[in-house]
């Protein structure tokens, strides 16, 4: 718990850059009689019910606002369901949607930015993680309210890792998940292979910022002006792509096909695997999953490549206001988006998923009850986080068609599986198409 407390000391007073501090100058709307929201968000399984359970909180403590909440399917089918609402003038007046979809929707024009309602109400910004804060903040201006913010995690099955005579941590190192993966298939215990994670481009892009390697031109996107060419095909990228790829070809990694992410679970907790890459959001359902089988889950840091002096960005999403709304619809929405920001929505969220609590207050909320020191795994994903120098490139990457860039770099991957490129040519011929798409984009958004 010490090193937590030095961190959240380093995070605030090093960690600050893009923060803004807002307060209300305007008398909000009244909100006189019955005033109803919808929501559409992206959290399927048993998060629907998680959420529906903090809305109905929120909708207690403000009886005279009626929330309409609904799953609307993946962050891609919520984005497309938004889009076109907005266009037929019923757009939801809460819509949920993944990171990467920050410079695009926020150069839509169906979109009011959070800071522009804080006349309002204050919003402490530096309430929050930083990294958080930072990501969603372009041109100083933050556009969205954070909710469910993660990292990647490397999970592992400590029954197999001491069956396999190997250490009770996870692997620091590339190197370090080649010798475990060797380890581990040799130990008898019927694993097809050492490691695996979902085919999502989000790790490609992690590990971009672990090796401080911007994925776009123009300080990562982050200068003030759009970017305009992908650096995905340079040395950094290569040498992702070919430990990844090297790794399914030598037999350690297990591709479990698609982007989907119940594959690589069901991988670990067949016995299929030992170790999985996946979000921060699945330690609950993953310590679960093992638990079933009578083995214990253990939770590390990203692996990294020898020299890397990154670290991790944020992943998951947040909530979006649409405009075009009354000035009290707009106030009463502007309300449950803070309300779910608050330190006692993000302690129920965080517990019953582990995407970590934005709030620096609900970190020492959780800390002060004990929580970490009953669940440890449940503090990975903070520390790791916390560790991660700010740099333009840990901050993410900002490109209007990141969805789009995301899918080529997918596609890339598998045709590296099947042998129809090497990793050079699949990097450069997904530059070249990411390049041209931007263009587009750019010309069109100018």
């Amino acid at each position: 718990m010490k090193r937590w407390v030095l961190h959240i000391v380093l995070c605030t007073l090093l960690l600050l850059p893009g923060l803004l501090f807002a307060g209300g100058s305007q008398a909000p709307p009244e909100l006189t009689g019955s005033v109803t929201v919808d929501m559409w968000h992206a959290m399927g399984g048993s998060r629907i019910q998680l959420i529906e359970g903090i809305v109905q909180d929120f909708m207690n403590q403000n009886p005279n606002i009626n929330v309409v909440v609904q799953y609307t399917g993946s962050y891609n089918d919520t984005l497309n369901k938004t889009t076109a609402a907005a266009k037929a003038g019923n757009a939801p007046h809460v819509f949920h949607l993944y990171e990467i979809g920050t410079l695009g929707m926020a150069n839509s024009g169906m979109v009011t930015p959070i800071d522009d309602l804080s006349k309002w109400e204050k919003i402490d910004w530096d309430a929050f993680f930083s990294p958080v804060g930072t990501y969603y903040t372009i041109s100083g201006t933050h556009y969205s309210m954070p909710f469910n913010s993660s990292t990647p995690l490397l999970y592992y099955n400590k029954t197999f890792f001491k069956k396999a005579g190997l250490p009770d941590k996870a692997p620091a190192t590339w190197d370090d998940v080649i010798e475990y993966s060797k380890k581990l298939k040799g130990s008898g215990q019927g694993l097809e292979a050492g490691i695996t994670w979902n085919l999502n481009d989000w790790y490609f892009e992690e590990w971009h910022c672990i090796m401080d390697a911007p994925l776009v031109n123009k300080d990562n996107g982050r200068k003030g002006e759009f970017p305009t060419e992908v650096l995905f095909n340079q040395a950094p990228g290569q040498k992702i792509l070919e430990w990844w790829t090297g790794m399914e070809r030598d037999g350690y990694f297990l591709d479990v096909g698609g982007p989907g992410w119940d594959n690589h679970r069901a991988a670990l907790g067949s016995g299929g695997v030992a170790m999985i890459l996946s979000s921060t959001s699945d330690v609950n359902q993953l310590t679960g999953l093992l638990k079933e089988n009578g083995w214990e889950l253990g939770t590390g840091y990203v692996p990294k490549p020898a020299g890397a002096k990154g670290g991790v960005t944020i992943g998951g999403g947040t909530l979006w206001l649409s405009n075009g709304h009354p000035d009290a619809e707009t106030f009463a929405a502007f309300k449950l988006v803070k309300y779910i920001s608050q330190d006692d929505a993000q302690m129920k969220w965080h517990k019953g998923t582990g995407y970590f609590a934005v709030r620096k207050t609900a970190m020492q909320k959780l800390q002060d009850e004990g929580w970490f020191r009953d669940n440890p795994n449940f503090l990975t994903a903070f520390n790791q986080l916390l560790e991660t120098p700010y740099t333009v490139n840990t901050a993410g990457a900002l490109i209007g068609v990141f969805p789009e860039v995301r899918a080529l770099l997918e596609t890339a991957v598998q045709k590296v599986y099947a042998g129809d490129a090497t990793v050079k040519q699949a990097l450069d011929e997904a530059a070249t198409k990411a390049n041209q798409t931007m263009k587009e984009w750019n010309e069109l958004n100018m």
